[in-house]
């Protein structure tokens, strides 16, 4: 054991003087401390480095990139609209009421009554105490028209309106048409007469009806030839007209139908009527009526190359 302790203080006394004593003895005694010579850095030959070639840039297409299109909003849900209810299908054979202007227009907001209204006296009632001055010629008489009173109404001058005492009375006075009840006994007439002109329209109506029955049980005829004799049947002119219709309107056979006031004509039919082959017509024309011209229909029933009678198709009266 002792051995190896020695050996390590020798080494350890060894290792402090050389690191400690010999440097300051070395360097007085001019010793220098073998160093190992470093070689000498050897020339490296650097080759030039080569030119850069200039690359001409490439050009890269880009695709331009598409626009985002709009976000279309979602339509907001309309709202249901109301069903309408299909209208029934038109029955062709159903009346159609005929139309009547209003009182207004007939009587041109009562500026201009019908002449035809004054025909025969119309009495109203006075709506105020009023004398008045009725003149007979040169004769000059005042009377006064207690409220309530009946007077007679003979025409109309402007806004007045021409009265009597009485119906037949030759006197004759103004007198204001707001001072009586005018208007009304006025409008009361046209209602029923609007009333009676549409029971005649859906007379007339039921009748074509009928008439278009009849025609087709008739017997078949071969006659088509205009002859005066035979019971041929009538042929119309170039105007659409019957030439044996208008020569019994300018005979006088029938008065109130006259060519001017025809608004249509119908086409010719064979009917059977009580018992007799007739070919019939029907025509559709303007009468004037006490509240102006109204459309009516009448028919012409042929035989035997004349016309025997007119008769309204409305009531089934003679027209006169």
């Amino acid at each position: 054991m002792k051995p190896l302790i020695v050996i390590a203080l020798a080494i350890a006394v060894g290792y402090v003087s050389y690191e400690y004593v010999y440097p300051p003895f070395a360097d007085a005694m001019k010793f220098t401390k073998h160093v190992p010579k470093k070689e000498a850095p050897k020339e490296v030959v650097v080759a030039p480095a080569p030119k850069p070639v200039k690359k001409e840039p490439k050009v890269v297409m880009v695709e331009p990139k598409p626009e985002p299109k709009p976000e279309m909003k979602p339509e907001e849900p309309k709202p249901e609209m109301p069903k309408v209810p299909e209208a029934p299908p038109v029955d062709p054979n159903a009346f159609v009421a005929p139309v009547f202007p209003p009182v207004d227009e007939v009587t041109q907001n009562w500026a201009a009554v019908p002449k035809g209204f004054f025909s025969t006296p119309k009495q109203v009632t006075m709506k105020k105490d009023l004398e008045l001055k009725m003149q007979m010629g040169k004769a000059t008489a005042s009377t006064t028209f207690k409220t309530g009173t009946k007077i007679f109404v003979m025409g109309q001058e402007g806004s007045n309106l021409v009265v009597g005492a009485s119906a037949g009375s030759p006197m004759r006075g103004l007198v204001a048409m707001d001072d009586t009840d005018f208007k009304d006994v006025f409008a009361a007439a046209y209602e029923q007469v609007k009333i009676v002109q549409t029971e005649n329209a859906r007379k007339a109506h039921e009748y074509r009806l009928a008439a278009a029955e009849r025609a087709k049980n008739a017997p078949a005829s071969a006659s088509t030839g205009g002859g005066s004799s035979s019971n041929d049947k009538p042929a119309k002119d170039a105007d659409g007209a019957y030439p044996l219709l208008l020569a019994s309107m300018k005979s006088g056979e029938v008065t109130e139908i006259k060519p001017d006031n025809i608004k249509s004509w119908g086409d010719v039919a064979q009917e059977k009527i009580d018992g007799t082959d007739y070919w019939t017509v029907i025509v559709k024309y303007e009468t004037q009526t006490m509240f102006g011209k109204f459309e009516t229909e009448a028919q012409a029933r042929i035989k035997n190359g004349r016309v025997e009678k007119w008769v309204y198709t409305g009531s089934g009266e003679v027209v006169p």
